[in-house]
């Protein structure tokens, strides 16, 4: 990412925005900068952050994935289930890993082989598991993890949470793959223009295999995080994850398209939801109305492009108006 390029602009306005985000709430309440308070806002942004990577690297591709949260949810229950039935623990998260995986298979399958839109096989896939969820947890919250993998959800390292610190490792680990690598230029190339890198001879269907399985395993360590953090697997696990994972990363820079898009713009775009999500409960505003401001962001930040063309082709008309009624 060089200086001045539009991706490089992009994250130092985003970093701005969140300085400045800090410093307004830093002043509006009193108990916003206390070590325990930064403390739950990285915990609870490394799950959502985990989805942002996963969906960073399906938009670049030019693909989407609104089956991330459920991917989380149904990983967290098998290894809650898998513990359950008897199994020993690190197979149940290497089931719950593969599980993952497996579902990103599925999306795959449907997309390359029957040629099928990914918003419409996503949100098929996103019923499906959902339904299994619910199905399997009737209602209830499974809890039954051992104890010292739950530990990790209240340990820190040098005053960072041993969450938060998944995410970064996972976040440098994911740049490193789509800056540093022939297959992240070949993601880059196949979301920036599917026929043209055909003609190159990248593998289209081989990148989209790859982007979609690789989603589905990060979804599924989003899961095991999940799981950590509150202790327990929910049947609502994720339900609003894709809302709020498409606009975070949107608002991140990485184009809806395809092509463009990088990690680090998407968790800054996380970090921010997240102060503001932490802003309206310090200050005791709605909760239901986050959801509002989520929809509106996302509307304006997808549609910025052509509500600016619209704008500047309104002022055009006038001026040709304004200049036809001169003459």
């Amino acid at each position: 990412m060089k200086p001045g390029s539009e991706q490089f602009r992009s994250i130092l306005i985003l970093t701005l925005i969140n300085v400045g985000i800090i410093v307004i709430l830093s002043f509006l309440s009193p108990t916003f900068l206390t070590y325990e308070n930064l403390l739950s806002v990285l915990k609870r942004m490394s799950v959502l952050g985990m989805l942002a990577i996963a969906e960073t690297i399906v938009f670049i591709s030019s693909g989407f994935d609104l089956s991330i949260g459920t991917i989380m949810a149904i990983s967290g229950l098998i290894a809650g289930q898998m513990y359950i039935f008897g199994l020993p623990f690190f197979l149940c998260v290497l089931l719950a890993l593969l599980g993952g995986m497996a579902a990103g298979l599925m999306n795959a399958l449907f997309i390359v082989k029957l040629r099928l839109q990914p918003f419409i096989v996503t949100l098929a896939t996103m019923s499906i598991l959902r339904s299994i969820v619910y199905g399997v947890l009737r209602g209830k919250t499974l809890s039954h993890f051992p104890e010292s993998y739950l530990a990790y959800g209240d340990l820190t390292i040098l005053g960072f949470p041993f969450l938060f610190l998944v995410l970064i490792v996972f976040a440098v680990l994911s740049s490193l793959l789509l800056q540093r690598t022939y297959i992240g230029r070949q993601i880059y190339a196949v979301g920036g223009n599917e026929r043209s890198a055909y003609l190159s001879g990248i593998s289209v269907n081989r990148i989209k295999y790859t982007v979609y399985i690789l989603s589905g395993f990060i979804c599924a360590c989003a899961g095991l995080l999940f799981s950590i953090r509150i202790r327990a697997i929910i049947p609502d696990a994720g339900l609003n994850s894709p809302l709020e994972v498409v606009t975070a990363v949107v608002i991140g820079g990485t184009a809806i398209t395809g092509g463009k898009g990088t990690i680090a713009g998407s968790l800054l775009g996380v970090l921010a939801l997240f102060l503001l999500t932490n802003g309206f409960s310090l200050l005791n505003l709605n909760p239901f109305w986050q959801l509002v401001v989520l929809g509106l962001l996302l509307i304006y930040v997808v549609g910025r492009e052509g509500i600016s063309k619209a704008l500047i082709g309104k002022r055009l008309k006038k001026k040709s108006h304004q200049a036809a009624g001169i003459k």
